[in-house]
Parts: C-alpha cells; sequence; structure tokens
C-alpha cells in the first residue's frame, strides 16, 4: 500500500566530480532532501543559476561528509550550505541528485 508521508525526506549519497589537475576527483557528499510537492517545485526556474540556487535552499535539509582544509568535519548551517551552492560542480551535483531520485520514483511507479 503507498502512503502519504506528512513531510517527506530522503537521504542519498552525491557523487562530485571535483576539478582537479588534468581531469576530476570524485567525492561524495551525503544530502537530505526535502520533498516539494510538484506545484511549489514548479514555481522555481532551473534555467537560471538564482532560481536553481533557491531552489536547493528549499529542498536542502543538510549536507554532511564535509571536510574543511585540516581534515575535520564541519557541521552543517547555512554559511557552509551558501559556500558549497557557490560552487558550480556543487550545485549542478546535488541538483541531479534530487532530480535523479524524484525521477526514478516517478518512472519507476
Amino acid at each position: 500500500m503507498f502512503q502519504i508521508a506528512a513531510n517527506p525526506e530522503f537521504t542519498h549519497n552525491v557523487p562530485v566530480m571535483v576539478p582537479v589537475d588534468g581531469g576530476h576527483e570524485e567525492k561524495t557528499l551525503s544530502v537530505r532532501y526535502r520533498v516539494l510537492p510538484a506545484d511549489e517545485a514548479e514555481m522555481f526556474d532551473l534555467n537560471t543559476a538564482t532560481g536553481t540556487v533557491d531552489f536547493l535552499k528549499a529542498v536542502i535539509v543538510s549536507i554532511d561528509d564535509v571536510a574543511g582544509d585540516d581534515g575535520k568535519p564541519l557541521p552543517y548551517n547555512d554559511k557552509l550550505r551558501d559556500k558549497l551552492l557557490d560552487l558550480y560542480f556543487v550545485r549542478i551535483a546535488i541538483v541531479n541528485g534530487y532530480l535523479r531520485a524524484v525521477m526514478k520514483a516517478r518512472v519507476g511507479n
């Protein structure tokens, strides 16, 4: 039986292709997302940087597995989120992670 959660959330490991000399290195973030109803999600223009960032601020609950230069884990907060979203390769990875998750659920039904 399909159950409707009042505030659906999910966590996925998101691969991030980090640019390095001569190519890319794959790193992983653990991102907890909230599921937006379609009518809310459609209010965001994912074809613009501002629309994409606003969308991500609405769907991201937390991001884990982030460390500073010293290798120590960084606690999640809005400042860390904004710093990560300011990096195009991270922004693209996180939005793709959300879309893959909800589209796979949609395709599988």
